[in-house]
């Protein structure tokens, strides 16, 4: 009950719709009650010799007058405009139908969006991309589903009730025997309502998983195909494949077999009455003649009815196992809709106006999972302006450190701090506008690379974005393209090199008002003329823009004021290069192996090519 409340919440605003779609299920309802007795009239009345006294065949029959011909033709017509107009409020009753539906299913994707969106990294990467796809494009129609179940048995018991009295007033045995079958449908409904649901959690399941195996493969194509592995990712999705059709085929039996197990049911009723009803007429009418006895008509009207009240009653005793699929689907979007952000607002978060700020890490621990620490202990402080490095090999923690700055995840330990503000008391929202962030694999979207550069800062003028273009070192690629800033961007942005994507990513950044400069292995897509030419951008930019670059690239933080060196989760050092140098620590011996490749000397600063020589000892 509580999901089809909450689903019901969805469809709100469509209440007039509603209102006006119970209207044309009512219209149809009286509409498929009337399409019976045009017949009936015709074998009793119109073409009987002892017509019956009957208010309903007199009030059909009443504007054709006593000419046989006219009534006829008048029965005619009057069943043809039953028809005509029933199946218009049908037509009506689609429409209406899709009109609810695509406003709610919208209501309900944008709210299942936007959970995602304001869910934890941390959240997304235990879970697959395929199966975010997959609840927003089927499972969020449920709620629709369960609305148009409750909308369907509405009709069906408005239809079932109106029924079961004009049989009751036809004939009181017949009717009963017509509903003798409700106990097996009953049966058949609880049989296979769990069994359908169960179907359709696991079929579900499977599904999201294809859906993810797709979005994978199709991702890594290139790297797919750059190590021959086209037929293991065949095999691969043929596999999941096959899962999905044997999970499908498991559901889709034990929906097939229920409806052949309703019209079993129907059939053996059906026999019943039309043998025991044509046993009536027969006796009552043509071998002991009964005044006011079953009359053809009667039968016909009967059996039409009965063809008709099956359906309505398969509707209202099978409520619970059609709804079954849909529940399964809110299910799995109330799960995430329900699920509490790991990062969110405290109720009397501060705000922070943007501007340059000291961040402090103050005793920093963090762990994915408490057997694994990845920070230990961080303690760093950064002042406005400043550009500092973290430095140290991949795997030691300094992209996490990075990570905890626009509160991606919280320490599990310890305290961030901007001007001594701990991040978790801040307005999220605030905290991530002081922050511009470029990764290694910073996506770029569909559209124009103004739009993309400008993406930051939606009222970016185009001076702003071409500036940013020339610090980034994009301006050079830019401007030679036939439509330059206009240049659309396919999907993935494979139309540019992986080094112009990283100049964009930058320029991105820059565009921003942001007075802090996060840069992610910034150059690792770069070449050495335009890695020189970033560190030169990042230079200009010191004194402006707080600036923290996390690398393990020796060669991009010689000027950096201040680098902190990583280790195994700890700064193991800090200071700036000479320092660094004259302790003759990790920092040091870092920088004097990667001095025995004579390539790098052409990348360092030519005062320290010349008065800096690895030492013999480090050989």
């Amino acid at each position: 009950m509580q999901i089809v409340v909450r689903s019901l919440s969805y469809f709100r605003q469509e209440i007039k719709a509603i209102a006006a779609l119970l209207v044309l299920i009512g219209a149809s309802v009286v509409l498929n009650l009337l399409n019976a007795w045009p017949m009936a009239i015709l074998v009793d009345t119109v073409l009987s010799p002892n017509p019956q006294p009957n208010w309903i065949h007199q009030l059909f029959l009443a504007p054709f007058g006593e000419s046989k011909v006219h009534q006829i033709v008048g029965i005619a017509l009057v069943g043809m405009s039953l028809k005509i107009l029933s199946d218009t409020v049908i037509m009506l009753r689609t429409m209406l139908n899709y009109r609810i539906k695509y406003n709610g299913t919208m209501r309900v994707r944008t709210e299942l969006y936007d959970k995602l969106q304001a869910l934890s990294l941390g959240w997304h990467k235990e879970r697959s991309q395929g199966d975010a796809i997959y609840r927003l494009s089927y499972d969020s129609l449920g709620p629709w589903g369960v609305i148009d179940t409750l909308i369907g048995s509405t009709a069906a018991s408005v239809t079932l009730t109106a029924m079961i009295c004009i049989m009751l007033s036809r004939h009181v045995l017949l009717t009963v025997l017509a509903l003798s079958i409700t106990p097996l449908m009953i049966l058949a409904n609880w049989y296979f309502g769990e069994k359908i649901r169960h179907r359709a959690k696991e079929s579900k399941r499977i599904d999201a998983l294809m859906t993810s195996t797709m979005q994978q493969s199709i991702e890594s194509i290139g790297l797919i195909q750059s190590f021959g592995r086209e037929a293991t990712e065949s095999q691969r999705f043929v596999r999941v494949v096959e899962q999905s059709i044997a999970a499908s085929w498991r559901l889709n039996w034990q929906e097939t077999l229920f409806p052949l197990a309703i019209q079993v049911i129907f059939a053996l009723g059906g026999a019943v009455i039309f043998g025991y009803g044509g046993y009536l007429v027969y006796r009552d009418r043509f071998l002991h003649p009964v005044p006011n006895s079953l009359t053809p008509g009667d039968l016909i009207v009967f059996m039409a009815y009965l063809g008709q009240l099956w359906d309505p009653l398969g509707w209202v005793l099978g409520f619970t196992t059609k709804i079954q699929t849909f529940v399964a689907s809110c299910d799995r979007i109330f799960a995430v809709i329900d699920e509490s952000p790991a990062i969110a607002d405290k109720p009397d978060a501060v705000t922070l106006t943007v501007r340059p700020r000291t961040i402090a890490f103050s005793h920093v621990s963090f762990s994915y999972n408490p057997e694994q620490p990845i920070l230990r202990e961080i303690n760093a402080s950064i002042k406005p302006g400043q550009m500092v490095a973290f430095l140290g090999a991949s795997g030691t923690g300094k992209s996490t450190l990075l990570n905890l700055l626009p509160r991606f995840y919280d320490p599990t330990e310890g305290s961030v701090l901007l001007d001594g503000f701990d991040l978790r008391n801040l307005k999220l929202a605030d905290v991530r506008k002081h922050i511009a962030l470029v990764t290694q694999n910073s996506p770029l979207f569909p559209g124009t690379i103004a739009e993309n550069i400008a993406y930051g800062c939606t009222n970016a003028t185009f001076d702003e974005i071409r500036q940013a273009a020339m610090e980034s070192g994009a301006a050079e690629f830019i401007d030679i393209l036939p439509e330059q800033y206009d240049t659309m961007l396919g999907e993935g942005s494979q139309n540019l090199s992986g080094g112009q994507r990283q100049r964009l990513a930058i320029a991105r950044a820059l565009a921003t008002k942001a007075p802090i400069l996060i840069l992610d292995e910034p150059t690792s897509s770069l070449d050495l003329k335009h890695e020189q030419w970033v560190i030169e951008t990042l230079q200009r930019l010191r004194g402006n823009r707080t600036i923290i670059l996390v690398t393990h690239r020796l060669e991009t933080v010689f000027e950096c004021e201040r680098i902190f060196v990583m280790q195994s989760g700890n700064i193991v050092e800090d200071g700036i290069h000479t320092d660094l140098l004259a302790r003759q620590g990790l920092y040091f011996q870092m920088l004097g192996y990667r001095l025995k490749d004579a390539r790098s000397m052409t990348t360092l600063p030519a005062s320290f090519r010349h008065q800096n020589k690895p030492r013999k000892n480090l050989n």
